[in-house]
């Protein structure tokens, strides 16, 4: 697991008052249970916003990965993405990726984690205050909920992690 903290140089209008749009078909993109796809579909979500200022773009650079994708996420309250793991489909034809063990992810918290918000990679749970970050290699199993009462904002980045 990857995990540590930057400095918040951000404001909450920067991604708070963003045009947000519903990620449908949530289910092409990652590998769950036949279960947990009956159980959470009405539930399961995630808000993105599809153009993403230079702020969170150079954040990203921090990361020193390659072939950077950045995303803003937003879940609202009840919204849940249950254990997963991500297929990352349209990132590896996009990017021509040959060995997809190097792609990594993180998730950066952009406000202090408020209880019922929930990020777990494998068997730990992540939380922290902003500037928090937590990540993954291909093939880790994940999930994350919004079982509180405030929505939950996230940076997500996705890219290439050198030896």
């Amino acid at each position: 697991m990857i995990k540590g903290k930057i400095k918040p140089i951000w404001k909450s209008t920067e991604y708070k008052k963003v045009k947000w749009r519903s990620n449908t078909n949530h289910y092409a993109h990652f590998q769950t249970s036949n279960n947990n796809e009956k159980q959470y579909a009405q539930q399961v979500g995630v808000f993105i916003n599809d153009t993403v200022s230079d702020k969170f773009q150079n954040i990203a650079k921090k990361f020193k990965l390659k072939q950077t994708v950045v995303a803003l996420n937003k879940m609202t309250v009840g919204q849940i993405l249950p254990w997963h793991k991500d297929k990352y489909a349209t990132y590896i034809k996009r990017n021509k990726i040959k060995n997809k063990k190097k792609i990594v992810r993180i998730i950066l918290f952009l406000e202090d984690s408020l209880p019922g918000h929930q990020l777990w990679i494998n068997d730990n749970l992540c939380y922290g205050k902003a500037g928090s970050y937590f990540g993954w290699h291909y093939g880790t199993k994940h999930m994350a909920a919004n079982l509180g009462e405030k929505d939950r904002y996230t940076l997500q980045i996705t890219g290439i992690q050198d030896e």
